[in-house]
C-alpha cells in the first residue's frame, strides 16, 4: 500500500469510526432513558461497545507475535483515555461533575485492574490468578451498580418512559461493527505508514495506535460531557480502562503467555498507575474535574509521550 493510499484509508476509517460513535452514544442514551438505566450503567455499556477497536487491535497484534505493539496499544489507550476522556472533556465542557462514591468505585476498580496487571507483567504473577482477581472485582462492581443505584448515584428516576422511541437503539450493534471495521482500516494503514516513516514499534503501539483506536471513546466522552452527563463520562473513562486490561491483557495472557517480556511494559504500567492516581485524587478533591485539572491530566499524558520518544 502506497503512502497516499494509506493516508486515504486512514481518513476513511477515522470518519467511519467517529460517525458510528455518534450513533452509539445516541443508541445507548436512548436505551438508558427507555429502560431507566442509571447514567453510570450507560457509561459502562458505551465503554463495552466502544472498546472494540483497542481490544481487537491488541489481540490481533498479540496473536501475530507483535507482543510489544499489542500490549502498548492497551496500556497506551488507557493513558490516552485519562487525558482525552477525562482531561479533554473537562477542558471543553468547563467542568465534569460526579459523586465521590462513584469515583471511588469506578476509579478504584480501574486502579485495581492496573495494579494486578502490573504485578503480572513486572513480577510475573500467574496470568490465571491475575485474571481471576480482575474478573472477581469487576463482577462485584457491576452487581453493586445494578443492585444499589440510589446509594451510588443519588435520587434517580428509574421508570421506563411509556411510548418511548426505540429507533436509535437498533443502531447500537451496527455502530459497534462500524467502529471495529473503521478501526481495523485505521490500524492497518497506520502500520503501513509506520513502516514508511520508520516509527519505532513502542511508539507505534503505545502512542500512535493507542490514540487512534481510542478516538471513538474520546468522541463519545466529549459528547456526554457537553450534555452535562459527568457521571457517564467518568464511568466511560474508567470502565474503558478496566475492560481494556481485562479483555486485552489479562485474558490473552492466559491464552498466549509471554507478555511479561514485552519491551516498554515497565514504563507504560508505571505511568498508567501514576496518572490513574492523579485522576482519582483530583476528582476527589474537586468533586469532579475542572478545566485546570483536565489540563493537568493532558500535560501528564504529553510528558509520557516525551518519555517514550526519548
Amino acid at each position: 500500500m502506497s503512502t497516499p493510499l494509506a493516508l486515504l484509508v486512514f481518513a476513511a476509517g477515522l470518519g467511519v469510526s467517529l460517525g458510528a460513535s455518534e450513533f452509539l452514544v445516541r443508541g445507548f442514551g436512548r436505551l438508558g432513558t427507555n429502560v431507566g438505566l442509571a447514567a453510570g450503567l450507560v457509561g459502562l455499556l458505551t465503554a463495552l461497545g466502544a472498546d472494540g477497536p483497542e481490544i481487537s487491535s491488541a489481540i490481533t497484534a498479540l496473536v501475530s507475535g507483535a507482543k510489544d505493539v499489542g500490549l502498548g496499544v492497551i496500556l497506551g489507550s488507557n493513558l490516552f483515555n485519562l487525558a482525552a476522556l477525562l482531561g479533554f472533556s473537562a477542558l471543553v465542557a468547563g467542568r465534569v461533575s460526579f459523586r465521590r462514591i462513584l469515583l471511588a468505585l469506578d476509579g478504584g476498580v480501574a486502579l485495581w485492574a492496573t495494579l494486578v496487571v502490573g504485578l503480572m507483567l513486572l513480577v510475573r504473577l500467574a496470568p490465571l490468578i491475575a485474571l481471576v482477581l480482575v474478573v472477581a472485582v469487576f463482577l462485584f462492581y457491576v452487581v453493586l451498580l445494578a443492585a444499589k443505584p440510589r446509594a451510588i448515584y443519588g435520587d434517580l428516576e428509574r421508570i421506563a418512559r411509556r411510548g418511548a422511541r426505540w429507533g436509535p437503539v437498533w443502531w447500537i450493534v451496527p455502530s459497534i461493527a462500524a467502529i471495529v471495521a473503521g478501526s481495523v482500516a485505521m490500524v492497518d494503514s497506520a502500520l503501513v505508514l509506520g513502516d514508511h516513516w520508520h516509527l519505532s514499534r513502542i511508539f507505534l503501539g503505545a502512542v500512535a495506535l493507542a490514540a487512534i483506536t481510542s478516538l471513538p471513546n474520546a468522541y463519545a466522552a466529549t459528547r456526554l460531557a457537553l450534555g452535562g452527563n459527568g457521571t457517564a463520562v467518568l464511568s466511560l473513562a474508567f470502565n474503558s480502562n478496566t475492560l481494556n486490561l481485562l479483555a486485552g491483557v489479562s485474558l490473552p495472557a492466559v491464552l498466549i503467555g509471554g507478555l511479561a517480556s514485552a519491551p516498554g511494559a515497565m514504563v507504560d504500567i508505571a505511568w498508567l498507575t501514576a496518572l490513574t492516581l492523579v485522576a482519582i485524587g483530583l476528582g476527589y478533591l474537586e468533586r469532579g474535574l475542572s478545566r485546570w485539572s483536565g489540563l493537568l491530566l493532558i500535560i501528564g499524558y504529553l510528558v509520557f509521550i516525551a518519555v517514550i520518544l526519548r
